[in-house]
This record gives C-alpha cells, sequence and structure tokens, in this order.
C-alpha cells in the first residue's frame, strides 16, 4: 500500500470519527431536551392539578375550569407522546378526556360553593394566585386572546373577593360564638361593603341580602343590650389587621405575574 492510499485510509477514518462525534453529540442532545421536555411538561401537569384540587367542587365558573382542563389534555397528550411506553400518562390522558367533557356538561351556573375554615381559605387564596398567574402566561403565549384573558382574570378577581367575604363571614361567626356581637357585626358590614364597592352588585345581591338580615338582627340585639361592652384595643388591632389584608387589589402588580413560571 503506496503512501497516498495510507493518507486516503486516515483521513477517510478521521472523517468517520468525525461524524461518529457529531451523530452522537446530537443524539445527546436531542435526549437532554427531550428529558428536559419531559420534566417540565410533568412539573406543569402536577401544578395544573393543584389548581384544580385546590379548589371546593363547584367553586371555579365554568369558563375557567375549561381552560385549565383543556391545558391539563394538552399537557397529558404530549407527555403520552414523549413516553408512550409509560401507562400513566395514558391514564391522565383519559382522566383529562373524561373531566374536559364533564366540564362541557355545565350548562348553567352552580349555586356558589362558600369556604368555610381557615385552611381552605388558605389554599384557595393560593391556586387563585397561581392561576391569575397562569392565565397572564396563556395570553403571553397567543392561546388565549387578551379579551378572553381579560375576561378570566375579572373572574378570579371576582372570586378573589368572594373569597375575602368567606373569611370576614368565618370571622364574624367566630366572634359571634365568642359573645362578640360588636366585632361580629363590623365584620358582616365590611362583608357587605366589600360586595357593594365591587361594583357588580347584582353577582352577590342574595349574599347580600343574607347578610344583611343577620346584621339587623345582631344589630337589635346589641340596642336591646346596653352591657355590650366597646370593642377593646385587642379587637380594634384584629379588626384593621384584617382589613389590611383585603384583596381589593388582587392582581395589580402585573409584574408580579410576568416572571418565569413553570406554566412557561
Amino acid at each position: 500500500m503506496n503512501s497516498i492510499a495510507v493518507i486516503a485510509t486516515i483521513v477517510l477514518l478521521l472523517a468517520g470519527l468525525v461524524c461518529y462525534a457529531f451523530i452522537a453529540q446530537t443524539v445527546r442532545q436531542k435526549r437532554e431536551q427531550r428529558m428536559r421536555l419531559t420534566a417540565a411538561l410533568k412539573s406543569r401537569l402536577r401544578s395544573l392539578k393543584f389548581l384544580l384540587n385546590g379548589f371546593p367542587e363547584g367553586f371555579l365558573p365554568k369558563e375557567l375550569s375549561l381552560t385549565v382542563q383543556r391545558t391539563i389534555m394538552e399537557v397529558c397528550e404530549q407527555l403520552a407522546r414523549l413516553e408512550p411506553q409509560e401507562p400513566s400518562h395514558v391514564q391522565d390522558l383519559q382522566s383529562a378526556s373524561n373531566h374536559l367533557q364533564e366540564a362541557h356538561k355545565q350548562n348553567k351556573p352552580e349555586a356558589r360553593t362558600h369556604l368555610e375554615n381557615p385552611q381552605q381559605i388558605k389554599e384557595a387564596k393560593v391556586c387563585l394566585e397561581e392561576l391569575y398567574r397562569f392565565i397572564h402566561q396563556l395570553e403571553k403565549k397567543g392561546t388565549l386572546s387578551a379579551n378572553h384573558a381579560e375576561t378570566q382574570r375579572n373572574q378570579i378577581k371576582q372570586l378573589a373577593l368572594q373569597v375575602t367575604v368567606d373569611n370576614y363571614v368565618m370571622l364574624g361567626n367566630e366572634a359571634q360564638q365568642s359573645g362578640k356581637l360588636k366585632l361580629a357585626a363590623h365584620y358582616l358590614n365590611q362583608s357587605i361593603s366589600l360586595m357593594e364597592r365591587d361594583g357588580k352588585r347584582k353577582h352577590f345581591a342574595e349574599r347580600i341580602d343574607e347578610l344583611k338580615q343577620r346584621l339587623d338582627a345582631l344589630n337589635e340585639t346589641l340596642s336591646d343590650d346596653s352591657e355590650q361592652p366597646e370593642l377593646n384595643q385587642d379587637d380594634r388591632a384584629e379588626q384593621q389587621a384584617q382589613v389590611a389584608e383585603e384583596w381589593s387589589n388582587f392582581g395589580n402588580e402585573d409584574q408580579n405575574w410576568k416572571k418565569k413560571h413553570v406554566y412557561d
């Protein structure tokens, strides 16, 4: 074998090694990219399930529920394509499909679900904040139009107000049970004021009437009981602390919702 043949062989071997290294690197990068995408989708699915499971049944309006259910369905479809050998993805996809069909069948609004304990209120607050961020990300990606996104953000703000009212009513119930009738009346009055200030009184008309009847009964009791003490300093501090937690500005700090998140 002459020197030219040897050189040609070496060049071919080097070219083959370079091609092999390039192909191996490409395959490894695609595998890593696939793993990252799969991990991100699984994280997103957990977050979306958290959103739905964090609310009592019937708490979310149909439109918001459908938005979340459709996204869960899309994520499950992607996971099933990426990991077809994983049976849990097929099960999640079937479950998501069933829930989406059920959500579509909801023709009329269900009765409002009221939260009655601190844990429910705490979980609902966290989930509403996550849901607000989620809607912002869908709008950013073009999945939701600006009009639809704004409509759903307004629905979330209304739910946030509802949760705040539930919190005041719960505190009012506790105060009344403890014999602090003036404090109970304050919380009921605060609840009514929040709903009337909302500008959409018709959405809360039934609850406003209900709480006004309770407030009238409390005021009658107070007027008949001249020995009811004035609110002490601790009670006033409790009122002020509660008022400070109002969600009247829920979602106004738009920059907070624009931070990169698992929904991206």
